[in-house]
């Protein structure tokens, strides 16, 4: 028992400082000044950095349009999901197997022979340039993490409880309002916060869709990234960290409810 708690000590330790090290070194960076090799640790500190990335014109702007086309983007995968994911959970014509093959296939296809048609589009319809083009296509992306995440909640849950509401004379909308969606709540909220934290993280998408007009953080972060520039791509990757955690606890607010602990 002492062995394996030691092991499981060592597991937790070393998991552990896998997750913070990319973190401590984001933080390090965003401080630094000058870094020079072959120094283990920033020679010279400042908060420089976080002023000229505050002072950036799109930042407050990129912050707003990454939260409003995630929200949206969530919103309305979750809204597809539901429903879909339900009927798809408990028909008996199609196989299981063939269904997770067709949620996927946006993400087995060549993202970048997606979007680039998608924007052919896109042109024609005039949605280039727009959010609603990119909730669009951030919605196509998005929706697979979505649809298997609630797949496997209905079928956890099951058509028991649905059918014996059902037979008791509940309708529709009362058994989703008073069975389904609390006992689907971990579920809803789990895809919520995932389909969040992958529509605040696309790129190519609102690059090529947005055209330029709209500007959201990965947009500000990869060049800078790409340029060498680490000071400025650190504090943007933690304001993007703060950003995803923030939106994914508020929805798992919204969503899940408060979580209050039992008094006995």
């Amino acid at each position: 028992m002492k062995i394996l708690f030691k092991r499981g000590y060592f597991s937790l330790f070393f998991s552990v400082i896998l997750v913070l090290f990319p973190l401590i070194l984001l933080f390090l960076w965003s401080f630094s000044t000058k870094w020079m090799y072959p120094a283990v640790y920033p020679q010279e500190f400042a908060i420089k950095v976080y002023k000229q990335m505050i002072s950036e014109p799109n930042f407050w702007t990129a912050v707003i349009n990454s939260v409003v086309i995630a929200l949206a983007t969530t919103g309305i995968s979750v809204a597809i999901a539901l429903p879909a994911a339900r009927y798809f959970a408990f028909q008996k014509k199609i196989a299981h197997r063939f269904i997770e093959i067709v949620i996927y296939l946006p993400l087995i296809l060549p993202a970048i022979a997606i979007i680039t048609s998608s924007q052919v589009l896109f042109l024609q319809l005039r949605l280039t340039g727009t959010f609603l083009g990119i909730i669009l296509l951030h919605t196509y992306l998005c929706l697979p993490y979505a649809m298997q995440i609630l797949l496997e909640s209905y079928r956890q849950l099951g058509e028991g409880y649905s059918l014996t509401a059902q037979s008791l004379g509940a309708n529709s909308w009362t058994i989703f309002r008073q069975i389904t969606w609390p006992l689907l709540r971990p579920g809803i909220t789990t895809s919520a916060i995932f389909v969040f934290i992958v529509s605040c993280s696309q790129y190519l998408p609102t690059f090529f869709i947005g055209g330029g007009k709209i500007i959201t953080l990965p947009l500000l972060l990869l060049p800078y990234a790409n340029n060498g520039r680490f000071g400025l791509a650190s504090s943007y990757s933690l304001v993007f960290l703060g950003v995803t955690m923030l939106g994914g606890y508020i929805l798992k607010i919204v969503i899940g409810g408060a979580q209050r602990g039992s008094k006995h």
